[in-house]
């Protein structure tokens, strides 16, 4: 028996009736007491199946048997999880520098380095694919804080916090990440390929069906004549992944609208806005994003002006986007013990 497998025998046979009891509803009768301590206790003996019959162990060879025990009881499950400071995949290091606890707060710093290749730079990011399992309710953010090109390695701030203000009790956090996004450009300029001189003032329109947000002055996607332009293809590219495919006035509004490229791999987004000849900006007074596909690929963002046609002349437009090539697609998974500060 390896020393993993003693750790997590021994880690069954410490399961308090305190803990199995907090994963039973509070009114649960003595009957349904003793079905979920069965049922904690079979999913921890799934964990010990695994490291008696798994000379080296990977993180991934827990999965079911862990999801399962933290489905029960998020406080066993995180207690029997082992320790797993660095996690490697795709040729990239995820590795947990500091984590620490105050109050309802915990602050986790985490490095990502590139061991192979440059894909790492100061503009990564997670790309929201990580995941947070705690012994407790809580809700976290992150932010990259740092980069050192010399050894590509990039550095993360994750706050978690506990919900209602309570105290953050309990051993260990798991932290899982699924996508790195890095390599963006940014481009911000005028945009003098934009012809505006044969914009329509009667532009064909459609009701967009699937809406993803927007905002601003008369954005009401539910009324009835809410329309957005019919697209009529790349009008104009001012960088890859971004394209103009329709201009023209509705009500008497400017509309123009921006096509961006396979956003669920390359987040690319930005918008469209006017300088005057005396450099005054003009932005959009709403803005619109839909998709014209089911899986949303092809996303949508229309922007409306309050810009009359006769002033379109006098105005330059401009272009301010944000575009990369380079996610990363892993499993990184690492588990880390609390270390509260008085």
């Amino acid at each position: 028996m390896t020393k993993r497998s003693e750790r997590l025998l021994q880690a069954i046979g410490n399961i308090s009736d305190g803990l199995i009891s907090s994963a039973a509803p509070q009114e649960h009768t003595t009957r349904r007491y003793f079905t979920v301590k069965k049922a904690l206790v079979f999913a921890a003996a799934i964990l010990v199946v695994f490291a008696l019959s798994v000379s080296a162990l990977a993180a991934s060879d827990y999965e079911p048997a862990y999801k399962l025990l933290y489905a029960l009881s998020p406080a066993v499950a995180q207690r029997l999880k082992p320790l797993r400071l660095v996690s490697e995949d795709q040729g990239i290091k995820l590795e947990v520098i500091s984590a620490q606890v105050q109050g309802n707060e915990a602050k986790v710093y985490l490095s990502v380095q590139d061991l192979t290749h440059d894909r790492i730079d100061r503009t990564t990011d997670l790309f929201d694919s990580y995941g947070i399992n705690a012994p407790f309710e809580s809700s976290g953010y992150c932010e990259n804080v740092g980069y050192d090109p010399q050894t590509k390695t990039a550095s993360f701030l994750v706050i978690i916090a506990q919900h209602d203000s309570q105290e953050i009790v309990g051993d260990k956090i798991t932290f899982d990440l699924r996508q790195l996004l890095g390599k963006k450009q940014t481009f911000d300029a005028a945009l003098p390929g934009l012809d505006l001189a044969g914009i329509s003032t009667e532009a064909d329109t459609m009701k967009p069906t699937q809406v993803f947000g927007g905002g601003g002055e008369g954005f009401d996607p539910d009324r009835e004549d809410f329309r957005v332009l019919s697209s009529t293809g790349a009008l104009y590219s001012p960088v890859k992944g971004v394209s103009i495919t329709a201009m023209g006035y509705v009500a008497g509004q400017l509309h123009i609208q921006l096509q961006f490229e396979n956003v669920l791999e390359t987040d690319n987004h930005g918008y469209i806005y006017f300088k005057s000849g005396d450099g005054a900006v003009i932005r959009s007074a709403a803005n619109i994003s839909f998709a014209a596909d089911g899986e949303g690929k092809q996303r949508f963002e229309e922007h409306i002006f309050e810009v009359p046609r006769a002033d379109l002349q006098s105005l330059t437009p401009y272009g301010y986007f944000v575009t990369s090539e380079g996610l990363i697609t892993g499993n990184w998974s690492v588990t880390f013990p609390l270390k509260s500060v008085r």
